[in-house]
């Protein structure tokens, strides 16, 4: 029986540092029968000469340069090229776990699911050069239709938001990206996109075991100062509240509510520890928003410490408070 062809992406500006790491995690793989496309794009550093090298020394390597248009662009460039049943994202400074795609795999075929998710683990720069992945003796695994995966990505647990949202760490049947594709031109691509594929598969495997390795940099768009950009995290959020009014699913509306809030939170947190020049700008911004989402509740009492602080609106509305009265 032959077994079925992963393609699996990579996008690539200016990683030189990393981009052997990554590329050297997937050449490892236990799972051999692959299609690796680098999307570079439009590095100016050595990374498009690293990838032509690995492409001369594997045959299954395919190397596509372009002109620098982003993130969401490339992804979607190797979709467009892909031809397997199943595709993967790496981000070119992260590393995978030897057997990410036969793990993956197994899951999403045996359990006959559209999307197959691992947990994520964050490694420094120091010790990439010689990380090995844990061995994990958790075997444990949830099967989840697209409503209940929904709730994942608005979950009270940070860790579990976080891991269910971002795009790299999952397998998926190429067939959902039919009609969907990452935003151009936009950060935090990839909350504008995996609720829509989540709710687009019938099945979503989410597994314990930590296989993808997520590479902290100081030079990530993640780790750089505050600026106007970070407000762009409030559009999917909007995008959110959207869709599920639209479905009419009142429970993921709350906890849509309750995430969106803590980012504003979040958000003003950053500001307030920044040395960002117009604060009382985005200040504002905030406070609109907030008072746009935030409806109280007919029974709180706000004297009343809640049991479960994350869940509670009156813990949301007293700490943003407490922050704003605190930037003036």
């Amino acid at each position: 029986m032959k077994l079925p062809k992963i393609s699996i992406v990579v996008p690539i500006y200016n990683v030189e540092k990393f981009l052997p790491f990554c590329l050297d995690s997937i050449l490892k793989q236990t799972y051999t029968n692959l299609e690796i496309i680098l999307v570079n794009d439009g590095s100016t550093d050595s990374s498009l000469a690293i990838c032509n090298k690995y492409a001369s020394r594997d045959k299954r390597i395919q190397v596509i340069h372009q002109e620098n248009h982003g993130l969401s662009y490339s992804r979607n460039k190797g979709i467009e090229v892909a031809s397997s049943e199943y595709i993967s994202f790496i981000d070119a400074d992260d590393i995978i776990a030897p057997d990410f795609c036969e793990h993956l795999l197994h899951l999403l075929t045996s359990n006959n699911a559209d999307i197959a998710e691992c947990k994520f683990i964050k490694i420094s720069e120091t010790d990439l050069l010689s990380y090995t992945f844990p061995a994990s003796s958790d075997s444990t695994f949830l099967v989840l239709n697209s409503i209940e995966a929904l709730n994942r990505i608005h979950n009270d647990n940070l860790d579990i938001c976080v891991n269910s949202v971002i795009a790299c760490n999952k397998l998926y049947k190429t067939k959902l990206f039919k009609e969907i594709q990452y935003p151009v031109g936009k950060i935090y691509e990839d909350e504008h996109t995996t609720y829509k594929l989540f709710y687009k598969a019938k099945k979503i495997v989410f597994s314990n075991i930590p296989l993808y390795g997520y590479v902290q940099r100081q030079s990530s768009i993640m780790n750089k100062p505050f600026s106007l950009s970070r407000l762009g995290a409030l559009e999917p959020y909007d995008n959110y509240m959207s869709f599920f009014k639209n479905l009419g699913d009142t429970y993921l509306i709350q906890k849509c509510e309750r995430r969106y809030l803590r980012l504003l939170i979040l958000i003003l947190t950053e500001l307030e520890n920044s040395d960002f020049e117009n604060k009382p700008y985005v200040r504002n911004i905030l406070k609109e928003k907030f008072d746009e989402i935030y409806v109280p509740d007919e029974t709180e009492d706000f004297t009343v410490k809640p049991d479960n602080m994350l869940q509670s609106k009156t813990y949301y509305y007293n700490k943003f408070q407490e922050l704003m009265k605190g930037s003036y």
